[in-house]
């Protein structure tokens, strides 16, 4: 019996837990055909094939160059737009993404080049001026002198689309892992599994794989069903790393909530030198079997922290150490604050401000909520000597030290 069985219900466990038995005539619309999962619920996932079928639908459009530094010229074409020309006529408008990773690779400052490619702002947002094609030409001139310095011979692997754009500008050690590929290996690993939370765009995958058969009634019943998933991503452009991590679901509110990761057994992989992508799928299915196990001590261990307590310690009080703790700024921790008050508000502890951290990661981009699942995960293990440093903290807060680590006065 694999990991993976191991963890299904079976006739001594529940095979439908409180959050589904109580929607079940609310909503009208019952379970999901031969799953113990809410419609709702599942509504709010997709197979592993329409996730591939969106990543399929950028693949045609794509082409990978590898081009010798003595073929790329950095020009100015006759829109004004800055582009990198190759010897065969052929010019690519590069992303700001594209533009970094030049001055990486030509030991160029990427503040420098971003500051000849953005619009400067004012405080409010509103634009100061436009950068115009001389800020283009100024953009070639130190694009130029920065190539000079690099071999003739040297290769870069070009990351096109055939609408001209360049995608990504990568050394010739940049090793590709394609995200359909690591969603074929995923699929064979955990057939069962859901894709949720799904963000990215053409380039990058970051989202949760579900495992709907793990989902328990842990006899919380003032509370919900919890199961098993993987936090995984992976990035074709060189933004981050292949990476799984073993995290856990929370059924609630038919969103499918995410939520800190356990400390379980992490696969990263960095895009460099040669990869055996028949060792690598090897590694990642150890990987899988390794963390499942983990799941259910997870659970137990998310559940536990509901012991910590607030006591009389004012929640807002110790949201706002919590948050300034974890070196959060003043709109991360607003909004910390404003998903305990909307959700959370029953649960004065731990417990609940963790839910409320998760929460928060769902209103921010892909980097922001990466950060407040790892804070999540973190809080979980929070000792109890540590907890009652915070309590003790947020108790002597004068409301001046609150304002300042929320950015707002509450009277």
């Amino acid at each position: 019996m694999t990991d993976y069985q191991m963890l299904r219900p079976t006739a001594d466990t529940k095979d439908e837990g409180a959050f589904v038995r109580n929607l079940q005539g609310q909503t009208g619309t019952g379970f999901q055909k031969n799953t113990h999962v809410h419609k709702d619920w599942w509504a709010q996932t997709m197979s592993y094939e329409d996730g591939m079928e969106v990543l399929e639908q950028g693949v045609s459009e794509r082409e990978d160059l590898m081009v010798p530094r003595s073929q790329i010229t950095p020009a100015v074409n006759l829109n004004g737009d800055f582009v990198m020309q190759l010897a065969d006529g052929r010019e690519f408008k590069p992303t700001q993404h594209a533009v970094n990773q030049f001055g990486v690779a030509t030991f160029t400052s990427t503040f420098f080049l971003n500051s000849l490619m953005s619009n400067p702002t004012k405080n409010n947002g509103q634009e100061r001026f436009q950068r115009d094609e001389q800020d283009a030409e100024t953009l070639v001139a130190v694009c130029e002198n920065a190539l000079r310095r690099v071999e003739a011979d040297k290769q870069f692997r070009l990351r096109t689309y055939q609408d001209g754009t360049l995608r990504a500008f990568l050394t010739e050690k940049y090793a590709p892992i394609d995200n359909r590929w690591y969603l074929e290996q995923l699929q064979d690993i955990l057939p069962g599994g859901r894709l949720s939370h799904w963000r990215g765009d053409a380039d990058t995958i970051f989202g949760n794989v579900l495992l709907p058969d793990t989902i328990i009634d842990y006899g919380q019943d003032d509370d919900t069903d919890y199961g098993g998933m993987l936090s995984i991503g992976n990035c074709e452009i060189g933004k981050r790393r292949i990476s799984q991590m073993p995290s856990i679901f929370r059924a609630i509110c038919l969103n499918g909530c995410i939520w800190g990761q356990t400390k379980g057994k992490a696969i990263s992989k960095v895009h460099r030198g040669k990869i055996d992508l028949d060792g690598l799928a090897h590694s990642i299915r150890q990987n899988i079997e390794a963390q499942l196990p983990l799941l259910p001590d997870g659970i137990e261990r998310f559940l536990g922290i509901k012991v910590h307590t607030c006591d009389e310690v004012s929640m807002k009080n110790l949201i706002g150490a919590v948050c300034s703790d974890k070196k959060l700024g003043k709109r991360e921790s607003m909004e910390v604050l404003t998903q305990w008050i909307q959700h959370e508000r029953e649960d004065r502890n731990l417990f609940g401000i963790v839910n409320a951290v998760t929460r928060a990661g769902q209103t921010f981009d892909n980097t922001g909520w990466v950060k407040f699942d790892e804070i999540g995960g973190d809080l979980m293990g929070m000792t109890e000597n540590r907890w009652d440093a915070l309590k003790k903290r947020a108790d002597t807060y004068e409301e001046k030290e609150v304002v300042a680590i929320f950015g707002t006065d509450f009277e």
